[in-house]
């Protein structure tokens, strides 16, 4: 009831991250990389309380400390919410606002707009909610526009004390469940992939720093340009870097998985990070219109600003530019402006 941690929990967090870093280094969703999180977590903490709107299989909400809550049993730990994400958003707000639970809750990314009135009370009745929304773009493929989100992620950041996570891998899930269970003001959203990504290679330095939001993984004094990317695009500037270092060129890569938390870190870090002098390629597979905070009129965003279409994620991927020879090309764009 008095909203505190286990006394060993950071450490525990330390071992459970440390184990990530020195396991089996597969490519996994991040969805998947947050059920693999949720396994720590639920079995550390009794009070978390998870759920889904009828898409448990799909959000990958049940850990294996899970047990169904049901009328017979209700002394279990994952509620089955049924096709209701409003329903579902406003009760686990009330199940924070009474104390004593940490709720989370899971739909796909799209489906926000359901929950959107419940999402928005959260943050501004300053309550650590959390909320699980995966199938994070058009790499979800055949399920089509419908299904597809565009502008959701959009609308998340221009909420006032929400942060928005959406990682490339499972060392940066791992931070966003830590940072959204730490929380005692303000919500978070946590923005995972349907599709597998790889594992990425850091520093511990690098690792330390996923809290503040955006970090470097790659930096050079004389970058000809700075790559930016959340979530399953980062693999695809990692690659685009490169290509362009054997062609000579040289390009600072940053790892954007929270653009709200990186707004709010000094000037000074959000300089050493970004360079103001250098271009700046922002790829991500959705609405283009959160960076502007980052963006000036020589800087492009490959992102999407129409609907999305139905065919698999491959196809799609070809057709909305993010491909290695389409980032390529937008590079050398602007390093020759």
């Amino acid at each position: 009831m008095a909203n505190e941690l286990p006394e060993d929990f950071n450490h525990s967090f330390e071992t459970f991250l440390e184990n990530l870093q020195t396991g089996e280094k597969k490519d996994v969703a991040t969805r998947k990389a947050s059920e693999i999180c949720l396994d720590f977590f639920c079995e550390k903490l009794p009070e978390l309380i998870g759920g889904s709107a009828d898409l448990k299989g799909s959000n990958n909400t049940f850990s294996k400390a899970s047990t169904d809550l049901l009328p017979q049993k209700p002394e279990g730990n994952h509620i089955f919410w049924g096709v209701r994400e409003f329903g579902m958003t406003a009760m686990m707000n009330g199940m924070l606002l009474h104390g004593g639970l940490k709720p989370y809750g899971g739909t796909f990314l799209v489906f926000m707009d359901y929950a959107r009135n419940a999402v928005r009370l959260a943050a501004l009745m300053e309550i650590p909610n959390i909320f699980v929304y995966t199938h994070d773009s058009i790499g979800l493929g055949e399920d089509g526009p419908t299904h597809q989100p565009i502008e959701h992620l959009v609308t998340l950041r221009a909420t006032p004390n929400l942060n928005n996570w959406r990682p490339a891998d499972v060392i940066e899930t791992a931070i966003a469940w830590n940072e959204s269970i730490l929380s005692k003001a303000t919500p978070h959203s946590l923005i995972l992939s349907r599709q597998n990504l790889p594992y990425v290679q850091r520093t511990q330095e690098q690792i330390q720093s996923i809290h503040k939001g955006g970090y470097l993984l790659s930096k050079h004094d004389d970058a000809a340009i700075t790559l930016i990317a959340s979530g399953s695009e980062l693999q695809l500037i990692l690659s685009a870097a490169e290509a362009l270092a054997a062609e000579g060129i040289k390009a600072n890569i940053v790892s954007m998985p929270c653009l709200d938390k990186f707004y709010s870190q000094s000037e000074s870090y959000r300089n050493e990070t970004i360079a103001p002098s250098s271009p700046k390629l922002i790829v991500e597979a959705l609405h283009s219109s959160s960076w502007h905070g980052l963006t000036n009129l020589n800087d492009t965003v490959i992102g999407i600003d129409t609907f999305g279409e139905s065919a698999p994620a491959s196809e799609l991927m070809q057709k909305f530019g993010f491909t290695e020879e389409n980032v390529l090309l937008e590079a050398k764009k602007l390093i020759q402006k």
